[in-house]
């Protein structure tokens, strides 16, 4: 009777074990390969650059919304504007 109840247990075990490692592989290579998906575009075109973390709930980002750059400082209770400017056109 033992016999009936181990080989299962361990089938869904090994199951389990190939599912985490497959959502490992997923989380740490889905980014870098980006699956060739294509970004959301929204109607302001709003695009988070980069994000540098300061402490807890303090970090400062840098924004693109259309043809303007923002640096923006947000604390826990406060957000600031710290910079902008204007993109510059590429040369074509």
């Amino acid at each position: 009777m033992m016999e009936n109840i181990f080989v299962p247990m361990v089938r869904v075990i090994l199951v389990l074990a190939a599912i985490m490692c497959g959502m490992v592989l997923v989380y740490r290579y889905g980014g870098k390969y980006r699956f060739r998906l294509k970004a959301k575009t929204t109607e302001y075109e709003l695009r988070k650059v980069d994000t540098i973390h300061l402490g807890y709930k303090k970090f400062i980002s840098v924004v693109e919304i259309k043809d303007h750059v923002l640096v923006i400082g947000v604390g826990e209770k406060e957000m600031s504007l710290l910079t902008r400017w204007q993109k510059e056109e590429k040369a074509s």
